[in-house]
């Protein structure tokens, strides 16, 4: 199933206040602002610097969410990944915007027209690593620039469909699960299972040598670097890891910046030079 909306030319989302809608509002903890803030930054250097140099930019959201989400505990409503892209000035020329859930697919698809109804996007129903090939075919094979953001629960995106991305000129931000209960109980989850979701992620088997050999608390470094090893396989050369805590001031997981273009990887520091609370991140 897919949904489509093709319109004019700009989105203007900022001059509106988000309410509640009565459709579906997912709750998210409040350090997802700071992954939220870091992209809304990214997308608006990136569109500005890129829109008389591209005559294609495109965004691609692989797990999609409702577009508004609600903060536990203060009720907060904030846009999330898609809206986001939606919203920024210089838009972009397409978002291909893929999510499972049916409900969250109605309701992203409601405000996306009703808070940016002259953006071009579709919106493709089901598994991201499934839907992946007629997301493929959107996208033009030359002349063309576009931005994925990976923000799956958990392990959920193959390495296989990172592989198909990296045949077009994609940047990727990825949310790695590196500090997630499954991850630091690896050998209850993954390590007897060849076709694992860590196997699935990562794209090969060797980790389990790996793993084996390191401590439990330099786990989700070892597991970064060797993911970061794996999308070099795949043309990627410049990397940036931002790590993110929760109410206890402990990392649970990461966001990974890959690029080809050094000038890629310029942007995204520029992005994350000042958090969501307004404080300048030292690098």
């Amino acid at each position: 199933m897919s949904l489509m909306g093709k319109f004019g030319t700009k989105c203007h989302m900022q001059q509106y206040e988000l309410e509640d809608d009565k459709l579906v509002i997912p709750d998210i903890g409040w350090w997802a602002k700071k992954k939220y803030h870091f992209l809304e930054n990214y997308l608006k250097i990136v569109s500005k610097a890129m829109k008389d140099k591209w005559p294609h930019r495109q965004y691609l959201d692989l797990f999609s969410g409702a577009g508004i989400a609600r903060i536990k505990g203060t009720g907060e409503l904030v846009m999330t990944s898609s809206l986001i892209a939606a919203s920024v000035d210089n838009q972009f020329s397409f978002l291909h915007l893929c999510e499972r859930d049916q409900e969250n697919c109605i309701a992203l698809e409601s405000r996306l027209r009703r808070y940016s109804p002259e953006c071009k996007f579709k919106i493709y129903q089901g598994d991201a690593n499934d839907c992946i090939d007629q997301v493929m075919d959107g996208i033009p094979k030359r002349n063309c620039l576009a931005v994925a953001f990976v923000d799956p629960f958990g392990l959920h995106f193959d390495y296989e469909t990172a592989r198909k991305l990296s045949t077009r000129k994609v940047d990727l931000i990825v949310l790695l699960a590196d500090n997630m209960d499954a991850m630091r109980n690896w050998k209850k989850y993954y390590e007897s299972n060849p076709e694992s979701n860590l196997d699935r992620f990562i794209g090969e088997s060797g980790w389990r040598d790996a793993f084996n050999n390191s401590p439990t608390e330099r786990l989700p470094e070892k597991f970064r670097l060797r993911y970061i090893e794996q999308l070099k396989k795949l043309g990627y050369q410049f990397f940036e890891t931002t790590q993110v805590q929760n109410t206890s001031n402990r990392d649970i997981y990461t966001l990974l910046y890959a690029t080809e273009h050094p000038l890629g990887l310029k942007f995204w520091d520029e992005a994350r030079a000042i958090d969501e609370k307004g404080q300048r991140n030292l690098f």
